[in-house]
């Protein structure tokens, strides 16, 4: 048995749909944003599963089932090709979306200005772009490890500190009121740390579900750290600093326009 030129995939079908029993030979399909089954020479039907109706799907030893939201599991078996049925699903189930669109902060001119901002969302931003070329539960999880991106927030906050300050004591000042400032961003990689785990662990048949629930958390973990980058925004234009006037600048200018509206 061999894929078509339309990506169709010879099998055979069992299980169960919509109350029927299944046992035929088939073809299965992978796009468009669903699972297209076209079975029943005879009487030709097709059952159509969208991709973000799936919970999961589990291969073993040559049969790929697939777990619906709703309904019983679908049973596909007999052919060599269903492992790249299941590429092509998982990579169909983990399209990673946009972070930043939605942001209010990230980005806009009252609140990146050049390296600080860049900095601050660096960590972030390379795990979006990993996850985006990638579409596998696995890369993605790796790409977000929440202690990788707790490192990298704290050690952004003593590279503030120590650009400002040369006295130890105002170092450590500044980088604790970061830190507190920043803490909601904390709580949320907490929270992805807790999700991952349990992508981690997931069963086959529901790794999908568990996956989108991890991507939930993803999403609250971008708005955190642009919530927190807005917050701590007035911290680090402290009058102290050396480079507070620029932000002090800046601030000033966001204001004269809000004032103005």
């Amino acid at each position: 048995m061999t894929v078509s030129d339309e990506g169709l995939v010879p099998v055979r079908l069992r299980g169960a749909w919509q109350d029927r029993s299944l046992d035929y030979d088939a073809a299965v399909q992978v796009g468009g944003g669903l699972v297209r089954i076209a079975f029943d020479a005879a009487d030709p039907k097709t059952i159509e599963v969208a991709i973000g109706d799936l919970q999961g799907a589990a291969l073993q030893d040559g049969v790929l089932t697939l777990h619906p939201t709703s309904g019983r599991p679908v049973v596909l078996s007999d052919s060599p090709h269903l492992d790249g049925v299941l590429t092509r699903l998982i990579a169909a189930v983990c399209e990673f979306p946009s972070q930043t669109l939605s942001l209010r902060a990230f980005g806009s001119e009252g609140s990146a200005p050049g390296s600080d901002h860049d900095r601050w969302f660096e960590g972030l931003m390379t795990a979006r772009r990993v996850s985006a070329e990638s579409r596998t539960i696995d890369t993605q999880r790796r790409a977000f490890d929440a202690n990788r991106l707790a490192r990298h927030a704290q050690l952004t906050r003593e590279a503030w500190a120590a650009d400002r300050f040369e006295g130890a004591a105002d170092r450590r000042a500044l980088a604790a009121e970061l830190e507190e400032t920043a803490m909601p961003y904390s709580r949320a990689l907490l929270a992805l740390e807790a999700a991952a785990l349990g992508l981690r662990s997931a069963t086959d048949d529901v790794q999908f579900a568990v996956w989108r629930h991890w991507l939930v958390r993803v999403q609250q973990t971008f708005r955190s750290a642009d919530d927190v980058w807005t917050a701590m925004i007035p911290v680090l234009a402290d009058s102290r600093g050396a480079r507070g006037a620029m932000w002090r600048r800046l601030l000033r200018r966001s204001s004269a326009r809000g004032g103005g509206s």
